[in-house]
C-alpha cells in the first residue's frame, strides 16, 4: 500500500478516542478515594445492566433449558470481567495516547473509566483532530491520485474495485489464476469474486481466508493491473496483499 498503509489505518483509529470520555474536575489530581468511588459506581452500574440483559434473555427464551437468570448472572465472574475490561483499559490507553498526554493525567486508573480533567481531555481532542488532518490528506492525496490514473484504466476496473468490508470466504489458487470469494454483506459492492489471470503475488504478509477487505488501491504498470489491498485478519492482525495481473474479471 502506498496511501492507506498499516501505519495509516492505526492512525484512523486515534481520531475519536476523546468522545468516551466525562469532564469532571476531581480527575484534575490524584485521588485514591475518589478512584475508589468511581470503580464501585462504574461496576454497580455495569452489573445493573448485565443483570437486566440476563433477565431479557430469559424472557425470551433463549437460555438453555434448565438454566435461570440468576445461573447466567455470575456476579462474581462477571465483576472479574469488568476488572479484566479495566486493565485491558488502562493498557489501551498507555499504547495509544502520545507521551506528552500520559504526562498530564493524574491517574490512569480514572482515565481507564472514561473520566479525565479539563485538560486532559482538551489535549486528546487535539491529538485526534491533528491525526484526523493526516488521515484526510492521505485519502485526498490518493483521490487526486485516482483522478488522473484511472483514466487509462479499463471501465470494469474503475467501476468494480471497491472491496471494503468484504470478508473473504475461499481463496482458490492454480498457476493459471488466483479466485477469491467475497461475503459481502454488509459491503458496498454486489461482487462476490474476483479473479486474477496471469498474476504475480508481489506480497501477502497471511492468508487471505476469514479475513476483513479494509481499503484497496488499484494501479497500472506496465500493461498490468497491480491491487494492493489492507486486510484485517480474525487475530486483528494487518495484512498487506499485492497482486499483478493481466487480467482482472468479477464476479457479480
Amino acid at each position: 500500500m502506498n496511501y492507506f498503509t498499516k501505519e495509516w489505518y492505526e492512525l484512523c483509529q486515534k481520531t475519536n478516542i476523546h468522545f468516551s470520555f466525562k469532564e469532571m474536575k476531581e480527575a484534575e489530581f490524584f485521588s485514591e478515594e475518589y478512584f475508589q468511588q468511581l470503580y464501585k459506581k462504574e461496576l454497580t452500574e455495569w452489573l445493573i445492566l448485565q443483570e437486566e440483559i440476563a433477565l431479557h434473555k430469559d424472557q425470551l427464551g433463549v437460555i438453555k433449558e434448565n438454566c435461570t437468570s440468576c445461573e447466567l448472572f455470575d456476579k462474581k465472574k462477571l465483576s472479574q470481567q469488568f476488572y479484566q475490561e479495566f486493565i485491558h483499559r488502562q493498557e489501551y490507553i498507555k499504547t495509544i495516547l502520545p507521551e506528552e498526554v500520559l504526562k498530564q493525567i493524574a491517574d490512569i486508573r480514572v482515565c481507564a473509566l472514561d473520566r479525565a480533567s479539563h485538560k486532559v481531555i482538551q489535549a486528546i481532542i487535539l491529538f485526534c483532530k491533528n491525526n484526523e488532518k493526516s488521515v484526510n490528506r492521505t485519502i485526498k492525496e490518493y483521490e487526486k491520485y485516482y483522478k488522473k490514473a484511472s483514466k487509462s484504466f479499463d471501465r470494469s476496473i474503475v467501476e468494480n474495485i471497491n472491496f471494503h468490508d468484504c470478508s473473504i470466504i475461499d481463496v482458490r489458487q492454480t498457476e493459471q489464476y488466483v479466485l477469491i470469494l467475497f461475503d459481502n454483506k454488509g459491503s458496498f459492492t454486489d461482487i462476490y469474486g474476483v479473479k486474477f489471470e496471469n498474476y504475480k503475488i508481489i506480497k501477502q504478509d497471511a492468508l487471505l481466508k476469514n479475513s476483513w477487505w479494509l481499503y484497496d488501491e488499484i494501479y497500472k504498470i506496465n500493461n498490468k493491473y497491480e491491487l494492493h489491498g489492507l486486510l484485517q485478519n480474525k487475530k486483528m492482525d494487518l495484512v498487506d496483499f499485492i497482486i499483478s495481473a493481466d487480467n482482472i474479471t468479477f464476479i457479480h
